[in-house]
């Protein structure tokens, strides 16, 4: 989940997604579902991914990407002012 950075403009949002929908490319990545709030509540976060990995090996392999590293590098850094990362892994019955 993030938040976008202050005055960040609907063409910069856009161009964002568009990143996003290009990780698709990237083999180890297995599903991926995104998009904005809805805005019913003021304090929700902007916008959500939900990337789905075989394993924690083949994440790596996803983060270590060039598609990935430019997405962070030309998108994410520059327009996400907060974000939170839950990494779950369905295969450990450990995890509640």
């Amino acid at each position: 989940m993030s938040k976008w950075v202050d005055g960040t403009s609907a063409e910069a949002k856009q161009e964002f997604r568009d990143a996003v929908e290009r990780l698709r490319e990237i083999p180890e990545l297995l599903a991926m579902t995104y998009g904005g709030d809805a805005g019913h509540f003021d304090d929700n976060f902007d916008f959500v991914v939900v990337a789905d990995f075989a394993d924690f090996e083949s994440a790596g392999r996803y983060v270590a990407h060039p598609i990935h590293q430019a997405y962070v590098h030309d998108h994410a850094s520059k327009l996400i002012g907060q974000r939170i990362v839950v990494q779950h892994d369905w295969n450990d019955p450990n995890v509640l």
